[in-house]
């Protein structure tokens, strides 16, 4: 699959989001949550990877989020890209 826009999933509150760059092989990830009026982006970084690598990094930095606010981590994750 080619992808040209990027990809996006629901992960519990959260929501996860992929899209290329312009560099090779490059991602910037970003995971959100609508809870956040202010501020509802609270990770953004960029990998240069595969789309496997980045879609794991995402679940990751998610993970690690909803630890710090003491909620449950390890939701099902369904990518959407086009």
């Amino acid at each position: 699959m080619e992808l040209q826009h990027g990809c996006r999933s629901e992960y519990g509150p959260l929501e996860l989001r992929i899209q290329i760059t312009d560099s090779l092989n490059g991602f910037t990830v970003y995971v959100e949550d609508s809870r956040q009026a202010h501020q509802p982006v609270v990770d953004e970084h960029e990998v240069q990877s595969t789309l496997e690598s980045a879609q794991e990094s995402a679940v990751l930095r998610a993970d690690e989020y909803l630890k710090g606010r003491n909620e449950n981590c390890g939701h099902k994750v369904d990518w959407r890209c086009s």
